[in-house]
């Protein structure tokens, strides 16, 4: 039987995301739900500041870096230091875990959520897996099966940021100090710059490989309920060590696609909607648009991820609704046993 390639597992896995767009349409619920809780407070201040400019209307239309930066000074509240640890976070020195404890406004708020987005990732990822082995589902089974795994994909999602965490101590951070006076002793800038891009690599190929393996113990997880948790748990990871490049396959589609997106919307270039004010409505329109289409990109990785892995559906598996039920047919009764003849007599 000829084994299934990555782009046919994607391929599959984005036409059932396409089947159940409601998936999509809970994830980005969840996203905007997070979004929500900073965005509304910045916007109603930068709705209250553009107001009062004369200025108005054009920063709308195109956003000044300078006004930007006037923002960040005079209004050290609302923004707190968090531009700048976004910004050093791949620098070359990049951020101390002792920088992180001293966040302010938004920075502190967005910490804050982290936590609550790796609760709201574990429920969103449990309903999107187990609808996906539905043959029929609805957003009642989302929420049910997101419940359902809540617990374990909880544990799973918080291993896999402590150890995102760690790598980025280790990789990125140890690796630069380590080579701090190696880097100053170089010739050129751009040699300097070579040896941070090598340590990025490094740490995006560490960060997806533990992504892989996270996705692959969710996938068998759910795929497999005839096992015991950990013969499912140390499934999945065989299944991650075994597929692996079929895996980093439908994960490179994904980030291609996604990448293709970006640069759709940089080509197409919604902002430069002149300085009418309603610029914004669509401007916001069409952002909802592309965030709609992320969420069935990551849908179709989902379902991606687990064709790859388990190519059947377990039948005791589903919750569909049994159909009519057969009338018994009685079972024939087993012929009576009968003594041979006996012989006749002389």
């Amino acid at each position: 039987m000829k084994r299934p390639s990555a782009l046919s597992c994607f391929l599959k896995g984005f036409a059932l995301s396409l089947s159940k767009p409601y998936l999509a349409a809970a994830l980005w619920l969840l996203q905007l739900l997070l979004a929500s809780v900073i965005i509304l407070p910045v916007s109603n201040s930068l709705h209250d500041m553009l107001d009062r400019s004369p200025m108005a209307d054009r920063v709308v239309a195109n956003p000044d870096y300078g006004w930007w930066e006037t923002v960040k000074q005079t209004h050290p509240d609302l923004l707190g230091n968090f531009p700048d640890l976004a910004e050093g976070l791949l620098t070359p020195e990049g951020v101390k875990s002792t920088a992180i404890g001293d966040a302010k406004g938004v920075g502190a708020a967005a910490i804050s959520l982290c936590f609550f987005a790796i609760v709201l990732h574990a429920f969103a990822v449990g309903g999107v897996l187990g609808t996906l082995r539905e043959p029929s589902g609805s957003l009642v089974v989302f929420g049910r099966e997101g419940m359902r795994r809540l617990p374990a994909f909880l544990l799973f999602t918080l291993a896999a940021f402590a150890l995102a965490v760690a790598s980025y101590r280790w990789v990125y951070l140890d690796s630069g100090e380590a080579l701090k006076v190696t880097v100053q002793n170089l010739d050129t800038e751009k040699q300097a710059l070579a040896v941070t891009g090598l340590r990025l690599l490094a740490l995006v190929i560490v960060f997806s490989t533990i992504k892989l393996l996270v996705d692959s113990v969710r996938a068998v997880w759910v795929a497999r309920p005839d096992l015991p948790p950990i013969s499912r748990f140390f499934t999945g990871v065989g299944g991650f060590l075994v597929r692996f490049p079929r895996l980093f396959g439908v994960f490179a589609i994904s980030m291609l696609l996604t990448a293709g997106l970006y640069v759709l919307w940089l080509v197409l270039d919604p902002s430069a909607g002149g300085e009418a004010r309603f610029a914004l409505v669509p401007l916001i329109l069409s952002q909802q648009v592309f965030v709609f289409i992320r969420c069935l990109i990551k849908v179709g990785y989902y379902a991606g991820i687990s064709e790859a892995l388990t190519r059947t559906i377990s039948p005791e598996y589903s919750y569909a609704a049994a159909g009519p039920a057969r009338e018994a047919v009685p079972e024939p009764a087993p012929a009576e046993e009968t003594a041979p003849p006996e012989p006749a007599a002389d």
